[in-house]
């Protein structure tokens, strides 16, 4: 057990040099670091000046060594200049005879492809393949699995060429002709594709991808053969349609233009009642013009049977709004008119049927499919003509 012993009163405390004795058994006790000794480890030079840098510094720097790089940084320390380890790394990719640099990069663009990264399993095949090595079989697999990594990236035409290319060295690759028929059959290409598929096929009968491969471009095939069948069905009724209601118009005597910007009508449109008979109802659309109040009515079917002044009577039944002093209701205040195809205007019988008026000897032309009407109240009319003839210059 450890004990304190008291100092006699007579020891000279004034002779003892308290800090200097704490100075003298710190140094004979402590343990030296390596910058203070010659016998510790030094650090290794490329890092000797670590402890005078910062954090961000020191990342910095061992990002320029290739063995630590996080990203790729082709300057050198100072940034003025290449990054000499790193070119020298470079280097060495391409030592060695080419069939073996070509070899390397071919494997690791199967690397690439296993992990699904293919751009860059793209890029290590390309490099194979620049080195023209010679070696049929390499240039061959090159070819191939390029096409696979673009199959992937959707670059269906260089899936093509590639695939192509493959079957210039080595007509019996199955591998090619598959990759080849997908992308074709991506494309709709259906003959080519299965043409690829036969091919195929016929170097390996029972190849199960092909079979698949082949029922799907089959499965297309009848689809868009039956898209067809209804697109050609259509194109024809529409034809017909046309040729029925073109021979509608000449037994009517009626004649209809069309200007290079026709109004917007919408889906509505001359017409017959059946499509196919040209002897059926014939439809006009039509529109009531009042141009001293400068506004209109739309009749979107004028049947060519009807009177002029049953469709007026029936825009007009009621009063417009716009109609202040009566006097365009009942239609019998009002006179109508249709231009002719010079210019002038013809009066308009209310009890006239729609088609004697646009058969009125070849006078009366139905501009893109729309007649025209012009109303006026009674009391105007002879203004309302004095104006016209002055705006036409007759």
């Amino acid at each position: 057990m450890a004990t304190v012993t008291e100092l006699p009163t007579g020891v000279d405390n004034e002779n003892l040099d308290m800090p200097r004795f704490v100075e003298e058994a710190t140094a004979r006790h402590a343990i030296p670091t390596p910058t203070q000794t010659t016998s510790g480890a030094a650090l290794p030079p490329a890092i000797s000046g670590v402890k005078n840098t910062t954090t961000e510094e020191f990342l910095k720097a061992m990002n320029k060594m290739p063995l630590f790089m996080t990203e790729l940084d082709e300057s050198n320390e100072d940034g003025t200049g290449e990054n000499l380890e790193l070119e020298a790394l470079k280097a060495l990719a391409y030592e060695g005879e080419p069939h073996e640099v070509a070899q390397n990069f071919r494997n690791q663009g199967n690397d690439c492809y296993r992990a699904r990264a293919w751009r860059d399993a793209v890029e290590y095949y390309t490099k194979a393949l620049a080195l023209k090595c010679g070696v049929a079989e390499i240039e061959e697999a090159c070819y191939v699995n390029r096409a696979a990594a673009n199959l992937e990236l959707k670059n269906l035409r260089k899936v093509i060429a590639d695939t192509k290319s493959a079957l210039q060295l080595n007509p019996r690759n199955t591998k090619a002709w598959y990759r080849s028929a997908r992308a074709l059959l991506a494309l709709d290409k259906l003959p080519e594709s299965l043409q690829c598929i036969d091919n195929g096929l016929s170097t390996s009968p029972t190849n199960q991808p092909l079979i698949t491969l082949q029922e799907q471009a089959l499965s297309r095939q009848s689809h868009l053969s039956a898209l067809e069948t209804v697109r050609r069905q259509r194109v024809q009724r529409q034809l017909a349609i046309e040729k029925t209601l073109a021979a509608a118009l000449a037994a009517r005597s009626i004649t209809v233009t069309r200007t290079p910007h026709p109004p917007d009508m919408e889906d509505v449109q001359v017409h017959l009642e059946d499509p196919l008979d040209p002897t059926s109802e014939l439809y006009f659309p039509a529109i009531f013009l009042y141009p001293l109040q400068g506004q209109s009515d739309f009749v979107k079917a004028f049947p060519v049977s009807s009177k002029v002044g049953m469709q007026l009577g029936i825009v007009l039944a009621k009063f417009p709004e716009w109609d202040h002093e009566k006097a365009y209701s009942p239609p019998g205040k009002v006179e109508v008119f249709v231009e002719t195809r010079t210019g002038g205007l013809v009066r308009v019988g209310k009890k006239a049927a729609l088609g004697s008026v646009l058969g009125n000897g070849g006078k009366v032309e139905v501009v893109d499919g729309l007649v025209k009407f012009l109303v006026v109240p009674k009391g105007e009319v002879g203004a309302f003509l004095e104006d016209w003839k002055r705006r036409m210059g007759k």
